[in-house]
């Protein structure tokens, strides 16, 4: 019996040193604003401390660091660790390959801002030796990272003002588990092929499980850029684009490059759901690695020259369901010698064939009710010569496209279907025509209200 009691009072003794010990270190914690693996930062004289390698404070939330932002990201973060960054402006120098201040965020780290209308970080421009380069505020090749809750300005007003070819994007991160939400990005640029002003990109060839969610791309400086530009498997949700309308002389014969929602060389799945893009050229786009398990449903592409474009270069697409999204093509057509269309399946390659495509449900109008055509400036006419609603094209020897579903989209009537290329084993059912009372026959094919079988 005695044993059994002073076992039991020792145990009982342990626990309360046990108790003690936890109640000390919670105390610890408290009184210094430290959590594991987690620091602060504040922008106290962000500006002022850019490229002076300084850092002050301890990290901790009554005294949290600052001084040289770039700095601090890249000597006081390791990986793994949540970064809480305070209120005001962060002036960064960016990422690029000729500037080496701010450095790559380590893996696994979460990047936390105070709120999008809060915490803005900004490109700065007005410090000793800055050259207009091609840069991105942030930027990561390791896994894991999160942004979210701030503002990233990629400041790029001295770019455009001196007509500069350089691309300015606010983030890339290239690994998979990387998550983008409730990011907004201002002020970016892009001018041509080369520097295209990617503005958030996630993921790269074969990566998978990234997230870009309730973010937003506005303001964009340049007219060749793309808003959200995942590579590999994404979630893209509640995301809103807006780009500038496009302008270009109505002579041109070609068009400007602006794409919301680009997404490349997805395979296990990808889904596009909820957006809203403005603007710009297509609404979702890609020409690069096709697509495989792609699923764009329920967005608005609202005043787009196109609303889905799918021209892969280096391989066709599998698995893709365009479904439920409302597209609205603008008027002012751009490129009055080649028609473009609400939705375009096309491949480039000899001996490609794109499989299992559905287009369902879609509603697909003008922006203002009237088509765009040369004729139209000229003479006030109205005319179906420049805008379509559906085309199925390839352009290389072999090619086919097989499996295709075309069912219960509304469509305006005088936007032409075209099918230019062979199709085997094409349902099409139930689609509706507004503003008129048939569909306009293209290539003598009688348009799409119960079609079924070969189609060549």
């Amino acid at each position: 019996m005695f044993n059994k009691q002073k076992l039991k009072l020792n145990i009982l003794r342990k626990h309360a040193i046990a108790r003690l010990l936890l109640a000390s270190l919670l105390a610890a914690i408290a009184t210094s604003g430290v959590a594991a693996n987690e620091i602060w930062l504040s922008s106290t004289n962000s500006l002022s401390y850019l490229k002076t390698q300084t850092d002050l404070g301890s990290g901790t939330t009554p005294n949290p660091y600052y001084g040289d932002f770039d700095y601090i990201m890249g000597h006081n973060v390791a990986p793994n660790t949540v970064v809480h960054l305070g209120s005001g402006i962060f002036w960064s120098t960016g990422v690029g390959a000729s500037n080496t201040d701010a450095s790559a965020i380590p893996a696994g780290v979460t990047l936390k801002g105070d709120g999008e209308a809060f915490t803005t970080i900004r490109r700065a421009t007005n410090y000793s030796g800055y050259v207009q380069q091609n840069l991105t505020l942030l930027e990561s090749h390791s896994s894991n990272i999160t942004i979210c809750d701030l503002t990233l300005d990629c400041n790029a007003f001295d770019l455009h003002n001196n007509h500069s070819t350089n691309g300015i994007g606010g983030v890339g991160l290239l690994g998979s588990g990387e998550t983008l939400e409730h990011v907004t990005d201002i002020n970016g640029i892009g001018y041509g092929y080369s520097v295209e002003g990617f503005q958030l990109v996630v993921g790269n060839y074969g990566q998978n499980n990234n997230k870009v969610m309730g973010c937003t791309v506005s303001n964009f400086l340049g007219n060749y850029g793309d808003g959200i530009a995942p590579s590999g498997d994404c979630l893209v949700e509640g995301n809103k684009i807006y780009f500038p309308v496009q302008t270009t002389p109505l002579t041109t014969n070609w068009w400007n490059p602006l794409f919301g929602i680009n997404v490349v060389a997805s395979s296990k799945g990808s889904m596009v759901i909820n957006n809203y893009v403005y603007g710009g050229g297509d609404g979702f786009h890609n020409d690069t690695a096709g697509d495989t398990n792609l699923i764009i449903a329920n967005n608005v592409f609202e005043n787009v020259c196109e609303g889905v474009a799918l021209t892969g270069d280096q391989r066709p697409y599998n698995s893709v369901t365009i479904s439920h999204n409302l597209i609205l093509m603008q008027t002012n057509y751009l490129r009055p010698y080649n028609q473009e269309f609400a939705i375009g399946l096309e491949t480039l390659y000899a001996g490609q064939t794109n499989l299992n495509i559905v287009i369902d449900g879609n509603i697909i109008r003008l922006y203002h009710d009237q088509v765009w055509s040369v004729t139209n400036v000229i003479t006030g006419a109205i005319g179906d010569g420049s805008q379509g609603a559906i085309y199925i094209h390839t352009a290389g020897a072999g090619q086919l496209n097989e499996n295709i579903s075309i069912v219960n989209n509304q469509i305006d009537a005088r936007l032409p279907i075209e099918f230019v290329s062979p199709i085997s084993n094409l349902y099409a059912s139930g689609n509706i025509p507004l503003n008129g009372t048939n569909f306009a026959t293209a290539n003598g094919h009688p348009g799409l209200t119960n079609v079924a079988g070969l189609q060549t």
